[in-house]
């Protein structure tokens, strides 16, 4: 029978109905070869992109940072107290969309997300990490957000790998749900829900895909997607540019791990991972968790979806799991 959970961090309901579907291998794909383009990439290094718009200081050998050409939030420091104001005859709210937008690149044309070495990896945490605490300082920021969208039907529309951060003006709704939802499970219980959630998930066991020292990554008990998989700290720290570096380094062999897994065993698919953090107004709370949410784009969704807010996710989270971690070899 269809299953209702909850997920515990965003209080949000989803149904796992894996009698929708065969078995978790259906989500597996031909491994699809990697497309060639005529075009120049605007991304690679002879590129006006790179000779004249890279910012300085925010270079490795691995990566550089520009300025995204069609922002969705544009960096105006001088711009500091907009508010929000009244349109159609006072009857809608709106505002300037302000913050900044960055693409962050990985020098090297022919790779995958899959094909991310340890050195890339470091790099892209490290720049990222900086790059945060760059808009920190802003006036009129006040969340920012790490993306890396994977293949087209992920929403990557340049094949060059590159990320992309986004600092806003207002702090997004799912993370505001997961601020009100784990606050108020902290007063209820006196304890954070990510310590319970690991706690949890390592007695329980059969969604674990990877453990180390500092971190835990888990196929998440409330999908919204086949196999999404979660990567928790151990440790609290409410805001990831706030990581220290020895624990952003143990983070690369985490996210190699996983990735292989996923890479491996679904064939490179189409993939989004983000990075949910607690907004700039918050220094540390106890309540809180900065984490790394993997979402494979294996599934749309459809009307009751859309037209609900709850999910149905045609895989259980233990199925996907285990058949991770029996076909990663």
């Amino acid at each position: 029978m269809p299953q209702l959970r909850q997920n515990i961090i965003t209080g949000e309901w989803v149904v796992i109905a894996p009698e929708r579907a065969k078995r978790p291998s259906d989500f597996v794909s031909a491994a699809q070869p990697r497309p060639d383009s005529d075009e120049a990439c605007p991304f690679c290094l002879e590129h006006e992109n790179y000779t004249k718009n890279r910012l300085p200081h925010y270079e490795t050998d691995q990566i550089y940072v520009i300025p995204n050409k069609f922002p969705a939030f544009v960096e105006d420091a001088r711009r500091c107290s907009e508010r929000s104001y009244r349109v159609e005859d006072d009857f809608f709210l709106a505002r300037p969309s302000l913050g900044g937008h960055d693409v962050v690149i990985v020098k090297k044309h022919d790779l995958e997300l899959a094909d991310f070495n340890r050195e890339i990896w470091r790099d892209l945490l490290v720049i990222s990490r900086k790059r945060y605490q760059h808009f920190d300082q802003l006036c009129n920021n006040a969340y920012t957000m790490m993306i890396y969208n994977e293949k087209a039907p992920a929403g990557a529309s340049i094949l060059h790998p590159h990320a992309q951060i986004f600092s806003s003006n207002i702090v997004p709704n799912l993370i505001a749900r997961e601020l009100q939802q784990t606050e108020s499970y902290y007063e209820e219980h006196g304890v954070s829900a990510f310590t319970d959630l690991i706690s949890h998930e390592k007695k329980f066991g059969k969604r674990v895909l990877y453990e180390s020292a500092d971190y835990l990554a888990f196929t998440q008990y409330a999908a919204r997607f086949p196999f999404e998989t979660w990567i928790v700290p151990k440790f609290q720290q409410a805001r990831f540019d706030h990581i220290a570096s020895n624990k952003l380094a143990a983070l690369v062999p985490v996210l190699l791990n996983v990735l292989k897994k996923i890479n491996s065993v679904l064939h490179n698919p189409p993939l989004n991972l983000f990075i949910h953090s607690a907004p700039n107004a918050i220094e540390e709370v106890d309540y809180f968790r900065w984490h790394i949410e993997i979402a494979p784009r294996l599934a749309t969704y459809g009307g009751y979806e859309l037209g609900s807010g709850v999910i149905i996710d045609v895989v259980s989270p233990e199925q996907a799991a285990a058949y991770l971690n029996e076909q990663h070899h």
